[in-house]
């Protein structure tokens, strides 16, 4: 059965039963971290284990090494709960230079620079930038976790393997656009679980026809959960944790009012 919804997945693996069995242990609390770039987010998963002396621990949600963030994180029984984030809606906000291009959509790839790139201005991105809002289709990014046949994308990739990444419907419902000064944009993007943010300036960059990278992602909301609400993973402790921690049960109630499950 593939899961395609909070509705089928509660159904499947959150029945009542196990809800309660959540909920019954002491270790299982969600936490809201603030992970900070040039680290994996597992490091994140290494920090909470050495501090809280607890060995299952994990997050919803990877953020790349290049991306900056919000992640949710959660120990215990409480980890059954991290896929019914993966269906609430992201805020990212990314900058996007004009003029470059890589094989990975952002910096940590092979830049290569358009010596063509013609200036632009507002106006026309504005234009450009709403062809994007609403549902479409979004190829995922070759340097990715995806897998075809089994094998992910990256994996492929790095073994010289020529294959069509595959595409996924996702919505994007707001662009804001913060800053403009060409070659480089900052924008804050509100959409649906599943968006790459790195093949949207890929295809912003095709769309205006000068090429276009990420060269920064932050997260700055999962659903309810916002990044101000989160502590930098430089300031964790036992203290700081206890403090912030939010109970299982806590969390089952919000989710249950957002999906109405």
């Amino acid at each position: 059965m593939q899961i395609k919804t909070a509705q089928e997945f509660t159904q499947k693996f959150l029945t009542e039963t196990k809800k309660q069995s959540i909920i019954s242990d002491p270790q299982a609390n969600i936490y809201l971290i603030d992970k900070p770039k040039n680290i994996h987010s597992f490091r994140a998963v290494s920090v909470l284990r050495k501090v809280l002396d607890i060995k299952k621990v994990g997050f919803a949600g990877t953020l790349d090494p290049l991306a900056s963030g919000l992640l949710i994180m959660a120990t215990g029984r409480a980890t059954r709960l991290l896929d019914l984030f993966h269906f609430l809606p992201k805020i990212y906000q990314a900058d996007i230079i004009f003029g470059q291009i890589s094989d990975t959509y952002d910096l940590e790839g092979q830049v290569v620079n358009n010596t063509d790139a013609e200036e632009f201005d507002k106006i026309f991105l504005k234009q450009q930038l709403k062809k994007f809002t609403g549902k479409q289709n979004q190829q995922a990014p070759m340097y990715s976790a995806k897998k075809v046949a089994g094998k992910k994308l990256h994996v492929l990739a790095r073994q010289g393997k020529v294959v069509t990444p595959p595409s996924k419907e996702v919505e994007i419902y707001e662009i804001e656009m913060l800053d403009f000064n060409f070659p480089k944009l900052k924008i804050k993007v509100s959409c649906s679980a599943g968006t790459y943010i790195r093949s949207l300036a890929h295809d912003l960059g095709q769309a205006t026809k000068q090429g276009a990278l990420l060269s920064d992602l932050r997260r700055v909301a999962i659903g309810e959960f916002y990044i101000d609400q989160a502590i930098h993973l430089d300031k964790v402790d036992q203290e700081v944790l206890a403090k912030n921690a939010i109970s299982a049960e806590q969390i089952i109630s919000s989710l249950n009012q957002h999906f109405g499950l």
